[in-house]
């Protein structure tokens, strides 16, 4: 069998992202298909697939720097009052010697969620543009694996549990920051949701192998 055909023929199958099951795709691109064992999403809505995460993404940069740098809490303790904010609370554990958590809530919390919309931004802008001036698989590779690591839904749910137990104790106003933080976080979420792996993947490929 010559090398066009086996090509022709490999390009007719995909591989299921979860559960590696070797999956015939169908004629039409527009096709809906999921994986028969599993039942994951293996295609579907391949022209806008794109578009939905990408714009996600921009609203999480937006919604990055206030979301770090603008007060999240505005609290009042005996007629003392104080503001608090993302990479303020960092600070403060550093210098309070608690430098190992302070580390890994910077990275977590910040860094980590930055990188994604950063590595996810460049990736799907090239791979809309079908341009492959930076390495998409690489940055594509690292993007899926930074993935663990960004942990924003884990910090709100501490933030809010660290404000109820001083309800009773402060008065407590939530800061500008406070409602992008949670902006940026329904932007994280939604990048994931929307983003078509399958998709990306068949990009990035059709621009290795030109």
């Amino acid at each position: 069998m010559s090398d066009s055909v086996m090509k022709t023929h490999a390009q007719d199958f995909t591989v299921c992202h979860e559960c590696d099951l070797l999956v015939r795709l169908p004629g039409s691109q527009a096709a809906a298909l999921k994986c028969p064992r599993c039942m994951s999403p293996i295609q579907g809505h391949l022209e806008q697939g794109l578009a939905k995460p990408l714009a996600a993404v921009i609203a999480g940069l937006l919604f990055f720097w206030p979301a770090n740098f603008m007060p999240i809490l505005k609290l009042n303790i005996l007629g003392i009052e104080s503001t608090h904010t993302m990479v303020g609370a960092v600070g403060v554990m550093a210098h309070g010697g608690m430098t190992l958590v302070a580390m890994m809530v910077l990275f977590c919390s910040v860094l980590a969620p930055l990188f994604e919309f950063i590595l996810l931004g460049i990736v799907l802008i090239q791979a809309m543009a079908g341009r492959h001036l930076f390495p998409s698989l690489a940055l594509f590779r690292i993007y899926t694996r930074i993935g663990s690591w960004a942990m924003l839904e884990v910090y709100m749910i501490g933030l809010l549990v660290s404000v109820i137990k001083i309800m009773s104790m402060a008065s407590i106003m939530p800061g500008i920051g406070m409602i992008c933080f949670i902006g940026m976080m329904l932007a994280n979420i939604a990048s994931k949701v929307s983003l078509s792996n399958h998709e990306v993947w068949r990009r990035i490929e059709t621009q290795c192998n030109r």
